[in-house]
């Protein structure tokens, strides 16, 4: 069984434009889930992958050393789905089996930790499940992480075996949510 991990991360942000290497305290929001994903115990610069259509993404995972998907421009729209993303990375992977472990880590979720990517995992694999979620406080899914078996990618509707972890993370879309972590961080 293998675990791969990958950070999607797209241009084209509406609200607050290249949301994903925006500086918090210095530092782009990316580079917080690749610092978090590589301080895991499940996580080398050789199963993590950044899937993005933006060159300054790319070029921050490759000064990482992580492997690069460029992602085809049709990929990369306000509509695209994250599961459709998760295909692409499988696709280009291409040796993965139903078993193994996808592990998709949100890049504008910078208070995402190696320890809460430890806790998601060591979850999933301890009670067999077929996916957890981080969810807030009220428990509504935030996607800063999510676990899944690669069979999952084909369900079209309801997956059983689901887990859950909380988390009190601000996902950034706007200047707002930037101005909350200058605080937190």
């Amino acid at each position: 069984m293998k675990i791969i991990g990958m950070i999607p991360s797209r241009e084209g942000s509406k609200r607050l434009k290249h949301k994903n290497v925006y500086p918090l305290k210095g530092i782009p929001l990316i580079e917080y889930t690749i610092k978090a994903a590589l301080g895991s115990k499940y996580f080398t610069k050789d199963n993590l992958y950044v899937n993005s259509n933006f060159d300054k993404v790319l070029d921050i995972a490759q000064n990482y050393g992580l492997n690069l998907i460029t992602r085809p421009e049709y990929l990369a729209d306000d509509k695209t789905w994250t599961q459709d993303v998760i295909n692409h990375t499988d696709e280009v992977i291409g040796n993965l089996e139903d078993e193994d472990i996808i592990v998709v880590l949100q890049a504008n979720s910078p208070q995402i930790t190696p320890e809460k990517i430890n806790e998601c995992i060591d979850m999933f694999l301890k009670n067999n499940l077929w996916q957890v979620n981080t969810v807030d406080e009220f428990m509504i899914n935030n996607g800063a992480i999510q676990v899944l078996k690669r069979k999952v990618k084909y369900h079209k509707g309801k997956a059983n075996y689901n887990g859950v972890v909380i988390t009190d993370w601000v996902d950034v879309h706007n200047m707002e949510d930037i101005k909350k972590l200058e605080k937190i961080i």
